[in-house]
Parts: C-alpha cells; structure tokens; sequence
C-alpha cells in the first residue's frame, strides 16, 4: 500500500518560501520516510505570479491565498506571506480541519482568534518558524515547559536591530548599518517594524502567550526601538566594556503579565549582550528547572526553513491520524 499523500499550498513566495520549496526539494525523501507520507507542493499563491519564477511541477501558480486557503484538496497550508491580513487565511484553513504551518509572527500576534488557539493548543496550528526561526523556542513553550511555574522570559528577538547595534559597536554609523542589513536582506519589506520593536513586540506576544496559556496581543506590550540617536547611547556603553541590545522582557505576578521591548545597556558577560548579527537569544526562568537558554540565527531563509520543516514533519504526522478518524466517522 503506497503512502498517504499531503497536499501543500504554499502562500508566499518571497526569500522565506524559495527557501521553504527547496529545502524541502532537497529533504523530501527523508521527510516522506520519517512521516510515512508523500508530499506535494499542489498550490502556491503569490500576489503577482508572473514576476516570481516559482514553476514547481504539478503546482497550479495564482494569487487567490483565500481560495487556496479554503481549497477542500489541500491539506496543509504553509504561509509565509507575512501579510498582516494572513489571520483570515489562516483561520479559514484551521476550521476546515486543514493543517497551517506558517511564520506569520504578525498575524499571529494582533489576531485574538488566533493567539486565543495557540493558548488552548489547538491541533493543527504549528508557528515554530515565527519566532526566532531556527531556535526551537516555541515548541520548548508549547510542549517541554507545559508542566513548569515559568516567571519570566527575557531575550533578544530581532535580528535587524543586533545587526545595526553590534555594527555601530564596531565603528559603523547607524546609517551605515542600517544600508548593511538592508544589502544583506536582514531586514523586514518594512525595516520600521524592526527599528521600532514591533517586530520582537509581535515575537514576544507570541511567547508569552504560549508560557501562560492566555491571549496577549501585541499592543499589550509596551516598546520603544531605536533610531539614529542610539548612535551616541552604543559608543558611551563600549567606552564601559558594556552593549546595547534591543530586549524583549515579560514577567507574570499574581496572573498578571507585564511584557515589554526596549533597548538596554548589558554587561558584556550577559548572555544577552552576546547576540551579533541576526542570533537570537532566549531566556525562560522556571521554577523547577531554573533558567533555561537557547540560541541561534533567528532570521533568514535557510533558518526560517528548518524551523518550517520541523512543523511540516510535525503537521503531516498529525494530519495522517486525524484523517483517518474522520473517514471512519
């Protein structure tokens, strides 16, 4: 008896979708026999299909991400679109019991339906890839901290703002910097998401939602990014063998969560201080296991693939199952 197939669509074609597609072109084999499963691209929607060379065999190419999203043939949805209005595709996908993986921190985090899911751990939602991409913070929340008192999270989340930081560190300007990132496609379509925090905002929103099982959208979180004045702030912290970093903080006290995003003056010693480039660092304290850290690239297309990889793997093993189910109701 041959496998049962997955049908993907794909919504998104930009660097983080080609790197999904072929990633996934060069694992194909070992994903099919981890999952027991055959995998198929069926559908990818872009915006404007003819300025994007993304001819996959057998793959119908159009711009209707809500019809590819309520398509009944697909069975598993990857977005990474990074639409602020993916919520409703993804919404659409996840109540006709299809599987969305998507790295969408945006959506996820400034839609209430959708935050109100990855608090209840709804089956079939699976966003490792929204934060901090390769880093495997998220299932590390989701699933391996679910029995943990988790106090505090603290970490450093955008990998456009280090790379600005740890450059001017080293005698750039911030203008410099900034055209840096922007050469080495570090930063967001829009680089204000990065600059003003809305983007580790968006990030931390997420994590904290899923550390304390309720909905925290991001305009709960407090933030201040950064800007040209930061200059003068960052050459003053060197002169002191200390660094500035953009950190995502959020503590819980008696129910309450205070969660904010702000540049900070570290010691050089703090784990934090050690993010260059686009490495993220995350730290979780937990009552029983003590402070847990984790780091790695947190942007980019072959990072942000792995991490769409891992959750395709995970969605397809859960998909099989749970089809079955409905065939024999």
């Amino acid at each position: 008896m041959s496998p049962p197939e997955v049908r993907i669509g794909v919504i998104g074609f930009g660097t983080v979708g080609r790197s999904f597609i072929d990633a996934l072109a060069r694992r194909r084999h070992a994903l099919e026999q981890s999952a027991h499963v055959r995998l198929t691209i069926a559908e990818i929607a872009v915006r404007e299909p003819r300025s994007h060379d993304c001819t996959i065999a057998g793959a119908r190419v159009h711009n209707e991400a809500e019809l590819l999203a309520n398509n009944p043939d697909i069975d598993l949805v990857v977005e990474v679109s990074g639409a602020a209005s993916a919520d409703s595709w993804i919404l659409t996908a996840l109540d006709r019991g299809a599987a969305v993986v998507t790295a969408n921190k945006r959506a996820l985090a400034t839609s209430i339906p959708l935050l109100e899911a990855l608090a209840e751990r709804r089956p079939g939602l699976y966003c490792e890839a929204s934060v901090a991409a390769a880093v495997p913070i998220v299932r590390a929340l989701r699933d391996s901290l679910e029995g943990e008192e988790i106090r505090a999270i603290r970490g450093v989340l955008n990998g456009t703002t280090t790379h600005v930081l740890s450059s001017i560190e080293r005698g750039h300007s911030f203008v410099g910097a900034l055209a840096d990132a922007r050469r080495q496609g570090i930063c967001e379509g829009d680089a204000q998401l990065d600059l003003s925090g809305a983007d580790a905002a968006h990030k931390l929103a997420i994590l904290c939602t899923l550390a304390w099982n309720t909905p925290l959208p991001a305009d709960h979180v407090s933030v201040e990014g950064i800007g040209l004045p930061i200059e003068e702030s960052v050459r003053q912290a060197v002169a002191r063998n200390f660094r500035v970093r953009l950190v995502a903080i959020a503590t819980r006290r008696d129910g309450a969560v205070a969660a904010a995003v702000r540049p900070a003056t570290l010691a050089v010693d703090d784990p934090l201080a050690t993010a260059t480039g686009v490495t993220n660092v995350v730290e979780v304290d937990t009552a029983l296991a003590g402070t847990l850290r984790w780091t790695g690239p947190g942007a980019g297309g072959p990072a942000t693939a792995s991490a769409l990889l891992a959750d395709t793997l995970s969605a397809a093993r859960w998909l099989v199952p749970s089809r079955l189910q409905l065939a024999a109701a």
